[in-house]
């Protein structure tokens, strides 16, 4: 399942770009359970696990896309992190739009982006709150827009 069909000409110039690092990966390893000794051996490095690695984490991979596994029961609620860079021009205002499945509340903080220059990072969090929703899997997405630029990041939760 794809994200949309893919313009060219909007392809090189997609506004805002979500970049994954090395560290990003590692991270998602520790969260998805490896060991320091096991992440150490593939990475080549001395890497680390923070002392909260935990499964609940994994969503945090900085992807334009989000997953996630079990939202219900005793934790209805799940926020995750992403950070995007401005490859538009400087000086954009980026607003938020929210497509989501009927009794999923997913809310975007901050609501707005503003880039005063190229290059620039922001980072928003985005909340989902499952405690309406109906159970099994939700698809919906999320809408950058500066009104030239569109950047869909889309989203699947799976209610327990």
């Amino acid at each position: 399942m794809g994200a949309g069909e893919i313009s060219p000409l909007r392809a090189l110039s997609p506004g805002l770009v979500y970049e994954t690092t090395t560290q990003d990966y590692l991270h998602f390893l520790c969260y998805y359970g490896y060991k320091n000794q096991i992440i150490r051996s593939i990475a080549g490095t001395s890497f680390s696990c923070p002392s909260n690695a935990s499964p609940d984490l994994i969503s945090n991979l900085n992807y334009p896309s989000t997953s996630i596994a079990k939202l219900g029961g005793k934790q209805t609620e799940r926020t995750v992190s992403r950070t995007v860079t401005n490859v538009g021009p400087p000086n954009s205002t980026y607003t938020a739009t929210v497509d989501a499945p009927s009794g999923l509340i997913v809310k975007v903080s901050p609501e707005r982006l503003v880039f005063t220059k190229r290059w620039m990072k922001a980072t928003y969090q985005v909340n989902f709150d499952a405690k309406n929703a109906s159970k099994g899997y939700g698809y919906g997405s999320i809408t950058w827009s500066d009104g030239a630029h569109s950047v869909r990041t889309v989203f699947a939760v799976n209610v327990m």
